[in-house]
């Protein structure tokens, strides 16, 4: 027979594991240095937003060999291929990236032509707008010179150029072409376009070198940041790169304490390796719920659309800097989740945000929802609804298609609207009205207006929430 068990013995066992895990807990709990550092690593990121989204879309250019003052351009319309924040496939893009620490640049953008014409932003490498572009820019679609000089720059100049103080060392533009429809012939006559486009530096427009023009479309362009213990390295590469303006100061010392100084080689303990794994995905998380939950304004009451870009963005142009602070936790957020900022937003394009069902509930890949689109959107040109991975905010990867637009052949519902669906595969007969989405991701909709009219802002128009089907 089995011997009984003292319950005396059991006791003891027992609060000798309770110490056991009080003590293993005490080990576990951050002090408060720690806490600092590992907080410190979280706004760094959160701070540097802008500047690793520029970095790396244009390193993911490089990779797929666009370099500096050359034009990249897409032949056909991009895909997923096209890895960057919050992008469009209903025009081909047009891209390139200079750098003025060794003198100004010159950029050319040519007239608009029969059938075609470009509209896009030049940016500095904190993605603040210097001036809109082409039609619906600067020059009114006539085409212009562009010069962009550093701060003190007293040298010569070009008569009736277009001349800017850049802030930063690197600068880039993404622009779109701007063509009736995707038709073999307009692509044709987009990329043409694109092949007029100049970039050269300044010292060289008596004689301007040939520039290099890349047909990128098709080929896997990683523009995203990955926000893992890898990031930090990407912080410390692009502040070697860039100035660091008066008003950084503060945030170069934040910096300092996580192992990143300017001018110093970048060489993190294993301690600090440790706090970057835990820090990066605690600062995309971060980003994600301001971006989607609570930056940006409900643009219904009630509904979970919501506004592309929170109030200050507009007034600042971009760059949330106020006369007694600036917003770089609001900036980092909206960072995130876009790349491409616009001067004038608003006139040529309008954008919503949808990331969760009517209940908060983040949309599931792995489930079927259906948007009933009501008729007479309010868009001059079209409407357009896209699905991008939440945690990249670019396309989902390996699907078919990421958007429908209104120039597309769909099924049309009774009173002219329609209604999309989403999910892991088509329902049956709706092909044509369906938008793949990949299990296990999660996603998030823009949907956009080109040429936006009134009855968007007049209350007479409002989108439905997407609803979730069994």
């Amino acid at each position: 027979m089995k011997k009984p068990v003292n319950p005396l013995i059991n006791i003891i066992f027992g609060i000798s594991l309770f110490f056991v895990s009080c003590t293993a807990s005490m080990a576990k709990e951050q002090s408060i240095s720690e806490k600092m550092t590992h907080s410190r690593a979280i706004e760094s990121i959160v701070w540097s937003m802008p500047l690793l989204n520029f970095k790396q879309f244009r390193d993911g250019h490089r990779a797929i060999g666009v370099k500096e003052n050359d034009i990249a351009y897409h032949s056909k319309i991009q895909d997923w291929k096209f890895q960057t924040a919050t992008p469009n496939n209903t025009t081909p893009y047009v891209n390139f990236f200079w750098n003025i620490e060794d003198g100004p640049i010159v950029i050319e953008i040519p007239p608009s032509a029969d059938g075609v014409g470009i509209f896009g932003t030049l940016m500095d490498a904190w993605q603040r707008p210097i001036d809109d572009v082409g039609a619906k820019g600067r020059d009114k679609g006539n085409g212009g010179k562009y010069v962009l000089v550093p701060p003190g720059y007293e040298g010569p100049l070009l008569d009736r150029a277009y001349t800017y103080q850049q802030r930063s060392n690197n600068g880039f533009a993404i622009l779109r072409a701007i063509i009736p429809n995707a038709s073999p012939e307009n692509l044709k006559k987009a990329a043409d376009f694109a092949k007029k486009i100049k970039v050269y530096p300044l010292a060289q427009a008596n004689k301007p070198p040939k520039n290099n023009y890349v047909d990128i479309y098709g080929k896997l362009m990683e523009g995203t940041p990955v926000l893992d213990a890898g990031i930090y390295a990407e912080i410390d590469e692009i502040i070697q790169e860039e100035v660091v303006e008066d008003h950084n100061i503060t945030m170069m010392g934040m910096l300092k304490r996580i192992g990143i100084e300017k001018g110093k080689p970048f060489n993190p303990s294993d301690d600090m390796k440790a706090v970057y794994a835990k820090a990066a995905p605690d600062a995309l998380n971060f980003m994600i719920e301001q971006y989607h939950r609570h930056l940006t304004p409900w643009m219904y009451e009630g509904k979970k659309w919501s506004l592309l870009l929170p109030p200050g963005a507009i007034e600042t142009e971009m760059s949330y800097e106020y006369p007694s602070f600036y917003d770089y936790s609001a900036r980092g957020s909206v960072y995130y989740a876009i790349i491409s900022s616009v001067k004038n937003y608003g006139s040529a394009t309008f954008y919503l945000d949808l990331a969760e069902t009517s209940d908060g509930q983040w949309l599931d890949g792995s489930k079927n929802y259906k948007l009933v689109v009501p008729p007479n959107v309010p868009a001059e040109d079209f409407w357009a609804v896209t699905t991008y991975d939440l945690e990249t905010a670019s396309y989902q990867r390996d699907v078919s298609r990421s958007s429908i637009d209104s120039s597309q052949d769909f099924v049309k519902n009774k009173d002219g609207g329609m209604t999309i669906y989403f999910g892991p595969k088509a329902p049956k007969g709706k092909e044509a009205n369906w938008l793949p989405t990949t299990p296990e991701r999660r996603f998030f909709l823009l949907f956009r207006f080109y040429g936006p009219t009134k009855g968007l802002r007049d209350g007479s128009f409002e989108l439905n929430d997407i609803e979730l089907v069994e």
